[in-house]
């Protein structure tokens, strides 16, 4: 059964019961039926009948490729106007939410990375590279933490001292 057809079908005729689309082609109720139920294709006649009664472009209703219309739609009432700005509007005010949400997502992604061995080689102080490393990133560190970490620190080689400081920062960053 192609499904597609038969929904391209339905909102060639906006929805309407399978009697009211065999009162407006003029063809009996069993055969809409046997389009909406079977999903069988209508003959070549039945496809341009439909197409002259709605506008609907014969590529689109076949394949649903293509403007749903190919010449001048017919015309819509109001409410049914209305109801497809809405849905317009609507639609483009969720994208342009999804691009600001990856807009400020990116944003975020693209932060520089706290330098902390320029840090170390600049203040040579932990409690200092570390309240440095939150204040980069939007965050404020608990002074009084670090101590076990830092003890000795006098005594440290560099990459000692950095790597302190990393361990530090893994164990803050998993419990704060």
């Amino acid at each position: 059964m192609d499904r597609d057809f038969i929904a391209r079908l339905d909102k060639t005729f906006d929805g309407a019961t399978m009697a009211e689309v065999a009162r407006r082609l003029k063809i009996p109720h069993a055969t809409v039926r046997n389009y909406y139920k079977e999903a069988r294709l209508p003959a070549p006649e039945v496809l341009i009948k439909i197409a002259n009664e709605t506008s609907v472009a014969l590529n689109w209703l076949l394949t649903g490729s293509g403007d749903m219309y190919g010449g001048a739609r017919p015309p819509i009432g109001l409410g049914k106007f209305l109801e497809e700005r809405i849905v317009e509007i609507v639609d483009q005010r969720i994208a342009a939410l999804s691009k600001e949400a990856v807009t400020e997502q990116r944003s975020v992604d693209i932060r520089e990375t706290f330098d902390v061995e320029a840090a170390v080689s600049k203040f040579d102080d932990p409690q200092l590279v570390m309240s440095e490393w939150f204040r980069h990133e939007g965050r404020d560190y608990p002074q009084d933490y670090g101590i076990v970490f830092f003890r000795g620190w006098e005594t440290f080689s560099q990459e000692d001292k950095i790597a302190a400081l990393h361990d530090a920062k893994r164990v803050l960053d998993r419990s704060l």
